[in-house]
């Protein structure tokens, strides 16, 4: 019987055509993949752009305590997100603060964060892409921007927004209860502030408006001081405020007592408060040794509260020492930095907007 080789070219066809198949097969797969960079690059720019909005207006950012915008220019590098919201329970409810270091010195020669910071902490990607991030408020109290002018084409993000800016005590003298004294017995009066952390930090107050000296400055405006001048005393026309001092305790260690907290007394550093007296433009030290005449100002930031090593169980004085001999000052007592004596301003309304290409 004459044997063939028909069988055996038929196996070696099929071999061959299932190879040549299942190569096509994987060809015809990732020719999408390498050209859709090629046909939605204006898709990408879009999805880049809501990304980092998102990033902005519903993340705190990192570190959350002691806060990243407390950061100061030689450690930059130790921030790794730079989000604008209060917290990450409140979308697009933004702090004032963060939306100051955010856009600090964003206008001049020497801003506080470089294209790279922005790019590396905001935006993140690979791709050396081109931004602009604006914020504008309603009353136009912001009108903020950072980044290079706008292309004809570029992907785009626009958020309502609202923003919580920090609340203000003010007392304004009276020749009465609560703080005002007709009968002196020493010459130095005190005056206290006191911030009781346990009441502040209380958590069924929601984040958009509780307040948190740690993350928004502490404002106390004390006006129509003249009411606290001891008129008995000749040519008492004003009052010497000798200091300013911060004192803390924690009530939840045993024998609990009021510690002065160490501090720079002496050195103004606006980074971390600003004591103003009668209205005058320039700040004191907070051992200003100077006459009062109307009114004492005093904004102590988040960076000066993020060194007193305070918790949630903290109380913290501020104590204005008037001294003079006789006495000329009549203010006295222990006002509470609380919900019922902070003025809080309704959070304004806003926009962001974030264009990347």
């Amino acid at each position: 019987m004459r044997r063939t080789d028909d069988g055996v070219l038929s196996l070696d066809f099929l071999a061959g055509f299932t190879i040549f198949m299942l190569a096509l097969i994987m060809v015809v797969s990732m020719v999408p993949g390498l050209l859709a960079g090629l046909e939605s690059s204006g898709i990408d720019y879009d999805a880049v752009a809501y990304r980092t909005g998102v990033i902005l207006v519903e993340d705190p950012g990192w570190p959350v305590y002691p806060p990243w915008e407390l950061y100061d220019r030689d450690h930059k590098d130790e921030i790794e997100r730079m989000g604008l919201a209060v917290s990450k329970d409140t979308p697009n409810i933004l702090l004032s603060t963060k939306v100051e270091r955010f856009f600090e010195n964003a206008s001049t020669d020497d801003p506080f964060f470089t294209e790279d910071d922005y790019r590396s902490k905001v935006i993140f990607g690979d791709y050396p892409y081109s931004y602009s991030v604006s914020l504008r408020s309603e009353d136009g109290t912001y009108n903020n921007r950072t980044g290079d002018p706008l292309p004809l084409g570029y992907g785009y993000i626009r958020r309502v927004v609202k923003i919580k800016e920090p609340g203000v005590t003010e007392i304004v003298g009276v020749q009465g209860p609560p703080y005002w004294t007709n009968s002196p017995t020493s010459p130095t009066q005190t005056f206290t502030v006191q911030l009781n952390f346990s009441q502040l930090l209380n958590q069924s107050v929601g984040p958009a408006y509780r307040i948190d000296p740690r993350i928004e400055p502490v404002n106390v405006t004390i006006t129509n001081f003249g009411a606290y001048l001891n008129q008995t005393v000749p040519a008492a026309e004003n009052a010497t405020l000798r200091s300013v001092t911060f004192w803390k305790m924690d009530p939840t260690r045993p024998n609990p007592r009021f510690t002065r907290i160490p501090f720079s007394y002496d050195t103004v550093d606006p980074d971390l408060y600003t004591l103003r007296i009668n209205g005058a433009s320039e700040p004191h030290s907070l051992k200003p040794d100077v006459p009062v005449e109307s009114s004492i100002s005093l904004v102590l930031k988040p960076a000066a509260t993020s060194v007193f090593t305070l918790d949630q169980n903290s109380i913290l004085d501020i104590r204005f020492t008037f001294e003079d001999d006789p006495p000329r000052a009549l203010i006295n007592g222990t006002h509470l930095y609380d919900y019922r004596n902070v003025t809080r301003t309704d959070l304004k309304t806003g926009v962001l907007e974030v264009a990347v290409w």
